[in-house]
């Protein structure tokens, strides 16, 4: 491991269960948190690392570990960090996250991953899950969990290394470390798992809603910066769309549906993202 002290995270082996593998790459995403307020990742490259933490309402690993998260946060946040929450739950609305922040008071924003596309992106399985990245080189750096004594931990090894004077994360690899799922944290992912299990279907799941949502501008001569008029072209410019759909930049027009909507905003339903998204990571497939 580069940039690690390998004795320091070896002697650690005993009490945690832990790999490291070369540095896992994230996309840019935007999320819109508790308060209203936008989170863009690639907006946190001021930063060294962003500290995400998975959360769900009724997960008691996240309800049992606030003092630990805040206490991390004051200690980490005048150095170059930054601290956010993520809900990815199926179940849990915006309302439901306000309502829970409410009553724990984590205070940290929560982004709200409605879609559960963030989630899927940055490799969370479950409520409780850490996970460290580099706004600027969008890579992974640590995932797993909140540990009690987090300065001997692999986490604290991990933030304390990126700090570091002179360090480089495309020195520094992914360090995962195992964790149970708590009680109430068990994440589900219902559109991932079926759309692994049976790709969508260009012709009649892909193609309407290219065709609805996107052919407006992006047709010969139209507004949009390329045609929406193959499947090789589209094939092409999946990487390009993918982003754009995860930044909320495309369609245009969208709005906080929690705020206001009306009836030509652009706002893409989340199953429609889902179809988009899991159809590009399949590799953008013909049949």
């Amino acid at each position: 491991m580069k940039k690690f002290s390998l004795l320091a995270l070896f002697s650690l082996a005993a009490a945690f269960s832990f790999n490291a593998q070369a540095a896992d790459r994230v996309g840019d995403f935007f999320l819109i948190d508790d308060e209203g307020k936008g989170h863009q990742l690639s907006k946190y490259a001021f930063n060294k690392a962003v500290v995400i933490v998975s959360q769900q309402n009724g997960c008691t690993d996240n309800q049992q570990n606030i003092a630990r998260y805040k206490q991390l946060r004051t200690n980490f946040d005048h150095r170059g960090v930054s601290f956010v929450m993520l809900n990815a739950s199926d179940e849990d609305s915006r309302e439901d996250i306000i309502a829970e922040e409410a009553v724990w008071n984590y205070d940290l924003p929560i982004m709200d991953d409605d879609s559960q596309l963030v989630a899927e992106s940055l490799g969370i399985e479950k409520a409780g899950q850490v996970v460290v990245v580099d706004p600027e080189r969008m890579s992974v750096l640590y995932r797993g969990p909140m540990p009690a004594q987090w300065a001997r931990a692999p986490l604290g090894e991990v933030l304390e290394a990126i700090l570091a004077d002179g360090a480089d994360s495309r020195d520094m690899e992914t360090v995962n470390v195992d964790m149970e799922t708590a009680e109430g944290c068990a994440v589900e992912f219902p559109a991932r798992d079926a759309h692994l299990a049976d790709v969508p279907d260009y012709e009649t799941e892909v193609a309407p809603i290219l065709i609805e949502r996107c052919t407006g501008c992006h047709v010969e001569g139209g507004i949009g910066p390329f045609a929406m008029n193959s499947h090789m072209m589209i094939q092409g410019w999946s990487p390009m769309i993918k982003e754009v759909i995860m930044t909320n930049r495309m369609p245009p027009m969208q709005v906080d549906p929690t705020v206001k909507t009306w009836v030509n905003s652009g706002n893409f339903p989340i199953e429609e993202r889902q179809t988009l998204i899991h159809w590009i990571n399949a590799g953008s497939p013909r049949n």
